[in-house]
């Protein structure tokens, strides 16, 4: 909602907006935005309202909307408008959505493209994932919840690959598999859909699309190959292969093996764009990552920490064994906080596989983000514990926010490494042993 916030202010319209976590810097200066939702903060002169799936109906904002007459666009209802008069880019899958989107963007920067960018994820040198561009692309975040990305018309897209996610509307990896055939007819005959050849869901998908389509993958016979690879503390180096030729001395600012393939996903969709090799290296090259995605936090008691939004048990996975491959001989401490009960629940025991890779875990209570919470968030954290020490890891006993920040007082040491996990507000926890601290010095 901030990045669309920061577009639609540079195209001249006049937004103001609510958020209950509202944080000042992280929206359009221009944007008026209020920390409670109260229908007298729609005003009689608004004309539109834009609402998140978290905004139900019953919101007083809402309702005030519809007193007056106003039109009400969901959030992804008004990406499909705006794409309406672009030249729509879309990158969707379970994983790698944010980062692929933002790698694109700074390639298409690079290509001279000058793309309008809505992304879920914030680059580290912006504000938003937002960017105004005046080019005639619009580069959008894809999202498969309650078949969003329906509502979009791009002619060019990525699935970066296809899971079982968001229990809560999804009963099965079939549903989930047909709504991404769904998203991939919806692409012209003239488009392109690149999948990874390595998913068998998305390729599925790519042979019931009617637009031309290509793949990617590491080696193989894919369309789009990173070849050559080398690896030193979790960074990559390679060379990119395609049927046009070959692209040469990639290294990635952003550590991780799942990042080569987010960065396959990203040339092949720029190029689809029209740009060049030249533009695919310079922007690959320079992308320098996003906020949440393994971003540097700080230090604790001396202890570096590191900061993901990972909230799948793939993107645990491959996050866990990427600090492994950067910090091989340090002791490394995760602390997760799980993503809605219904995932939890439904993905309890390859939630517990993937907290391997590790030396300490800790399990904060499930932020329940659209579930109800109270005691079923705390069950489970407690279960997921279980589970986790069954497989061989050390799991803290605490899983409260607070708890959890005063046993890392007790434990953590200077060369210890320090990872939260999580898309809920994990971050909390440095608030939680700031606390501490103050209430020890107070003592």
């Amino acid at each position: 909602m901030s990045a669309l916030a920061e577009v639609l202010v540079e195209e001249g319209w006049r937004v103001s907006g609510s958020d209950l976590n509202a944080a000042s810097g992280l929206l359009p200066n221009d944007a008026r935005i209020y920390t409670r939702h109260r229908s007298q903060q729609v005003a009689d002169d608004i004309g539109l309202v834009v609402y998140s799936d978290a905004i139900g109906p019953e919101n007083d904002e809402r309702r005030r909307a519809r007193q007056l007459g106003v039109r009400q666009y969901s959030y992804p209802q008004m990406l499909g408008e705006l794409m309406q008069v672009r030249q729509g880019l879309a990158v969707a899958g379970t994983h790698g959505k944010s980062t692929t989107t933002a790698m694109v963007a700074e390639i298409l920067v690079q290509a001279g493209i000058d793309p309008t960018v809505i992304g879920g994820g914030t680059p580290l040198d912006r504000r938003t994932g937002g960017r105004h561009g005046k080019g005639r692309h619009l580069l959008v975040e894809a999202c498969e919840y309650r078949r969003n990305f329906l509502h979009l018309c791009p002619r060019l897209a990525v699935v970066t690959g296809i899971e079982l996610d968001h229990v809560d509307c999804f009963s099965s990896l079939d549903e989930v598999e047909a709504a991404f055939a769904a998203f991939a007819a919806r692409l012209p005959a003239g488009g392109r859909l690149v999948v990874p050849e390595e998913c068998p869901a998305a390729r599925r998908v790519a042979r019931l699309a009617r637009c031309g389509t290509e793949t990617f993958g590491i080696g193989g016979s894919a369309d789009w190959r990173a070849v050559d690879l080398a690896q030193n503390t979790g960074y990559f180096r390679f060379d990119v292969c395609h049927s046009a030729g070959r692209i040469t001395d990639i290294k990635l600012r952003v550590p991780g093996r799942h990042n080569v393939l987010n960065a396959l996903a990203a040339a092949a969709l720029a190029a689809a764009a029209g740009a060049d090799d030249r533009a695919i290296a310079g922007g690959l090259n320079a992308f320098n990552g996003l906020k949440r995605r393994l971003e540097r936090a700080g230090e604790w008691n001396g202890a570096v920490w590191y900061d993901d939004y990972a909230h799948h048990p793939t993107a645990v996975r491959a996050v866990l064994l990427t600090v492994r491959q950067m910090f091989p001989n340090r002791r490394i401490w995760c602390i997760f906080q799980p993503h809605q009960l219904s995932r939890t629940r439904r993905l309890l025991d390859e939630f517990a596989e993937s907290l391997q890779n590790v030396d300490r875990v800790g399990i904060a209570n499930v932020f329940a983000a659209r579930d109800a919470g109270g005691a079923g968030c705390r069950e489970a954290a407690g279960a997921l514990a279980e589970r986790t020490r069954h497989c061989g890891v050390q799991v803290q006993e605490s899983h409260t926010l607070a708890g959890l920040a005063e046993e890392l007082e007790q434990q953590i040491t200077p060369g210890d490494v320090l990872l939260t996990l999580g898309a809920g507000d994990i971050r909390k926890v440095w608030n939680a042993t700031r606390r501490i601290r103050t209430y020890r010095a107070a003592g």
